[in-house]
C-alpha cells in the first residue's frame, strides 16, 4: 500500500457572516468527548460497553485588527455610526481642581480649532494659555482663566467613525468560514464552514503596550438543525483539493 504524505502550514482568511476579519492567528478547534461506560463485574475488569458522546466544539483564534466590528464580537457589543457633524454647543463643568481632562461626548478632529469660552459664549478663553486641545476633550490648565467648578462652554467639529458600547448584547450567533491554504503542499486550498459559532467575552485586551495588540476570541460551535441528512454535520465540515 502506498503512503501519501501531506504536511500542513495553514494560511488563509477568516471570515465572519462573509465580512473579512484581518489578521486571524491560532485558528484552533477543540472538540470536548464524554464517555459513557458500562463496568464489567464478570471478571477480568475493564468495560462491557462504552459510548463516546460530543459534549462540545469549541473555534478559538487570535486576532490582529482592532476595528470595532471585531471588538464588537469579542466585547458583546453594539456598533453605532459617528458623524463629522459640527457640536456648536456641548456644556461642560470643571472639577475642584485643575490641570484637568473635560472629556467630550465625541472625540474631537484637533485639524478643527474648537471654541470655548463662559456659559452664553462670555469670556472667550485662549488656546494654549487657559487650555489645550486634545482628542479626548479639553484639557483646562490651572494657570489659565478658567477657574475651578465652573461651566464653559464648547463647539468643536467630532472625529467621523463608530462608537462601540461594550457587553450591551447576548452575543452573537455567526457563520464562520476558513478560506485557506496549505502552504507546506505549494498552497493547495482548503476551506472550514462553521455553521454557527457564539464567541464568548475576550479574555484579555491591551489597551496600551509595547509590541503590536491582539486579543484572543473563543466560543462554542453550535449545533445547527438546519443540517440534515446521512452523513452531514451540523458542525462544521472541511473541503479541501486533491
Amino acid at each position: 500500500m502506498s503512503i501519501t504524505l501531506e504536511h500542513y502550514l495553514g494560511a488563509g482568511i477568516v471570515y465572519v457572516d462573509g465580512r473579512d476579519i484581518g489578521n486571524a492567528a491560532d485558528v484552533d478547534v477543540a472538540i470536548e468527548v464524554e464517555e459513557k461506560a458500562v463496568p464489567n463485574f464478570r471478571g477480568g475488569g475493564g468495560n462491557s460497553g462504552s459510548l463516546d458522546r460530543i459534549k462540545g466544539v469549541k473555534l478559538s483564534m487570535n486576532l490582529y485588527d482592532f476595528n470595532n466590528d471585531n471588538l464588537a464580537l469579542a466585547l458583546r457589543g453594539v456598533n453605532s455610526a459617528v458623524t463629522d457633524t459640527p457640536i456648536t454647543t456641548e456644556v461642560l463643568t470643571t472639577p475642584a481642581a485643575l490641570d484637568v481632562l473635560l472629556d467630550t461626548a465625541k472625540i474631537i478632529d484637533t485639524t478643527v480649532p474648537p471654541s470655548v469660552t463662559g456659559p452664553s459664549g462670555t469670556p472667550t478663553y485662549v488656546l494654549d494659555t487657559d487650555y489645550e486641545v486634545k482628542a479626548g476633550g479639553i484639557y483646562v490648565l490651572a494657570s489659565g482663566s478658567i477657574t475651578v467648578s465652573s461651566t464653559i462652554e464648547v463647539g468643536y467639529t467630532p472625529k467621523a467613525g463608530n462608537a462601540l458600547e461594550a457587553l450591551v448584547s447576548s452575543g452573537q450567533e455567526v457563520k464562520v468560514v476558513v478560506d485557506g491554504i496549505n502552504e507546506a503542499e505549494s498552497g493547495k486550498p482548503f476551506r472550514l464552514t462553521f455553521h454557527k459559532w457564539k464567541p464568548s467575552p475576550t479574555s484579555g485586551l491591551s489597551a496600551i503596550g509595547a509590541d503590536y495588540g491582539s486579543f484572543p476570541l473563543n466560543g462554542e460551535v453550535l449545533i445547527d438543525t438546519t443540517k440534515n441528512g446521512t452523513s452531514v454535520s451540523q458542525y462544521f465540515k472541511r473541503e479541501a483539493a486533491s
